[in-house]
């Protein structure tokens, strides 16, 4: 998949990065993964493999098949430096993984074939987990899926799902940068939000709500004619409210600050981590919230399938 280049720098399995231009994420995307060490063997190829094919796998369902990794992972090449530094401030991404890129040509993967590469620098000694300059990702940490999946939406020009706990007004309250605890793009591993999958191109345009009533809402797990997320506009921006029926059954509510500056990510989306007193980052059946300076949205129903959503002044 082509897609513009990025830069982003992860810590703590959050990326400080800028974001893309947010080209649609389908097809194979073509993955090498660099082991790289001072002569260690960490974990195994196996295991890497094993990690790669969970990455995939999630990709394809929260895609709807339209996206699917092809990843090749070569042995370790012990090319580092015994005691090897980061060296990031003064010799940038391209230097640091040289080394590593040309063992991997040696032992005949041409990282030039590929989407994506992503460098495991093994015995490095980092202050971070990982950065990622264009298609390439250096990591300072065994793959792991969330780092993965983290990591490969923002190359696909996500940016971090955030979170607030207000009640009121997240533009007033902290945000936490990754505090999304369902998206991948933020601390979870539930699934991409209705909202990521649009940008991605994996569901259509969602309406947006103009008339005071109640609207069905499928959950974004499956490809549906009905919605599968409903917009409301306001002056400071839109929210995105999607149902969600597994693990729980409950509206979920994101909003985006129309007000921030462009950059190359997509704007980030703001979870609501406490919409009601009960402290969970979603409302049941029964349960209302109203969303600041706007509408009650009020859950009505909530089956496996579908919900009914009533909306009032």
């Amino acid at each position: 998949m082509a897609r513009a280049p990025l830069y982003a720098v992860v810590a703590l399995l959050a990326a400080v990065a800028l974001p893309s231009a947010g080209a649609a994420a389908k097809g194979d995307e073509h993955v090498l993964v660099i082991l790289a060490s001072a002569g260690s063997k960490p974990y195994s190829v196996a295991e890497v493999q094993r990690t790669v094919s969970q990455a995939n796998a999630f990709f394809e369902i929260s895609s709807f098949g339209q996206v699917r990794l092809r990843v090749d992972v070569t042995p370790w090449l012990p090319v580092l430096a015994t005691s090897s530094s980061c060296g990031l401030s003064t010799r940038g991404l391209d230097a640091v993984v040289a080394p590593a890129r040309q063992a991997a040509d040696r032992a005949g993967f041409n990282p030039d074939l590929y989407d994506d590469v992503v460098y495991t620098l093994a015995d490095s000694h980092c202050g971070f987990l990982g950065e990622t300059l264009g298609h390439q990702i250096m990591l300072t940490r065994e793959p792991t899926v969330p780092l993965l999946l983290h990591e490969l939406g923002h190359t696909f020009g996500l940016g971090h799902a955030q979170a607030s706990d207000c009640t009121t007004s997240p533009v007033r309250c902290g945000i936490e940068e990754t505090g999304d605890t369902l998206s991948p793009m933020g601390s979870g591993m539930l699934d991409f939000s209705a909202y990521e999958k649009y940008v991605l191109g994996w569901i259509p345009s969602q309406p947006h709500v103009s008339v005071l009533k109640r609207y069905v809402l499928a959950p974004p797990t499956s490809v549906s004619n009905l919605a599968q997320a409903l917009i409301v506009d306001t002056s400071q921006g839109s929210w995105w409210i999607e149902y969600r029926s597994q693990p729980f059954r409950g509206l979920v509510f994101r909003f985006i600050d129309s007000r921030k500056p462009p950059s190359q990510f997509a704007p980030s989306a703001v979870l609501m981590l406490r919409p009601t007193k009960a402290g969970r980052p979603w409302i049941v059946k029964g349960e209302t919230y109203r969303i600041p300076f706007s509408f009650r949205v009020t859950l009505t129903r909530a089956t496996a399938g579908r919900a009914e959503v009533r909306f009032r002044p």
